[in-house]
């Protein structure tokens, strides 16, 4: 539940309450702070301030700031609406960033953004894969930047540059021993869109395609995130997806493609050493309701210690969301 003051045409107020309840296992409980008690989300019953913040627009409209607790999303284009970095909270899961978000129109066509976020000792509200720890006063602040533009160019409608900064927040040799280094990752994002056909009545049938490719720069050893081989974990990561918007009125099919290695380590979406195919429908039955099936596979890519099989993950939903 949100709400929401516009003091005046360059400051605004806002903030919103978060909970999530399950059919058993809730431990009602409200509270404010840095870290979430898991590291995906909020445990059932908990109740929460997911935004508190102060945001303020130049005259312009090319400058904008918020200070306070903040939503940090860059995800694709898509119905899948995935994201390798930067992903507060999926499904129906909650999540937050404490610091700051700046953005500035640098010309007519591109935009830079800096996002700066505490990271308490505990952790923060956004996911973080092991071994990234935040037990060392160095890695309190950490950042996430952005060189975006929406300009189309033939069919390309977005092309991004992202980079992720957490300093002295890496345990390379595991979260027991003392040496902590900065882990760094850096993403391009594409998207086109192409009109391919008319639907029942008015609506044009249109194909988006948008995909991204991450590499982190330093990376644990790969005994460290759990599989026996010697040497650097891989820290490439990619996603490639399509929708077909419109292929019925109000109906949206996508599909979705891609994998994360064990050195890449901040994707919500998907988790290290993970391979990931998932399809989705999405009806807009009416202006509040809209209904959304997604069948998703995923699989290990490589034997962690121990195991005897790569793990193997299923799973259907069906969702409906009213808002009001």
């Amino acid at each position: 539940m949100r709400l929401r003051n516009d003091i005046d045409s360059n400051w605004r107020v806002q903030g919103r309450f978060a909970t999530r309840y399950e059919d058993r296992g809730n431990d009602p409980d409200f509270f404010i702070r840095s870290a979430r008690q898991s590291p995906t989300s909020i445990e059932p019953g908990s109740m929460t301030l997911d935004e508190l913040f102060v945001q303020y627009r130049s005259d312009d409209r090319r400058t904008e700031l918020r200070v306070g607790r903040l939503q940090s999303n860059f995800k694709l284009p898509l119905i899948t609406g995935k994201s390798l970095d930067r992903n507060q909270a999926s499904n129906i899961d909650v999540g937050w960033t404490d610091g700051f978000y700046l953005g500035r129109q640098l010309t007519e066509d591109w935009e830079a953004t800096v996002t700066g976020q505490y990271n308490s000792r505990d952790g923060n509200g956004i996911v973080t894969r092991p071994p990234l720890q935040f037990d060392d006063s160095g890695s309190r602040i950490s950042a996430f930047a952005t060189l975006e533009s929406d300009a189309e160019i033939g069919p390309i409608f977005l092309r991004a540059l992202t980079l992720t900064w957490y300093p002295d927040a890496l345990a390379v040799d595991g979260p027991s021993s003392p040496p902590r280094e900065d882990y760094t990752a850096a993403a391009l994002k594409l998207a086109a869109g192409w009109d391919v056909g008319t639907t029942i009545g008015t609506s044009a049938t249109r194909l988006v395609v948008a995909g991204s490719v991450g590499h982190a720069f330093n990376r644990p050893d790969n005994p460290v995130v759990g599989i026996p081989q010697s040497g650097q974990a891989d820290g490439l990561a990619w996603q490639l997806g399509a929708d077909l918007v419109e292929i019925l009125p109000r109906h949206t099919v996508g599909v979705v493609v891609g994998q994360a290695d064990a050195g890449w380590l901040i994707a919500n979406d998907y988790r290290p050493n993970d391979s990931l195919a998932e399809v989705r429908w999405s009806w807009q039955v009416s202006q509040p309701l809209r209904v959304q099936f997604r069948a998703r596979w995923r699989q290990e890519q490589d034997l962690r210690e121990g195991a005897v099989i790569a793990q193997r993950d299923r799973d259907v939903r069906l969702r409906a969301t009213l808002k009001f």
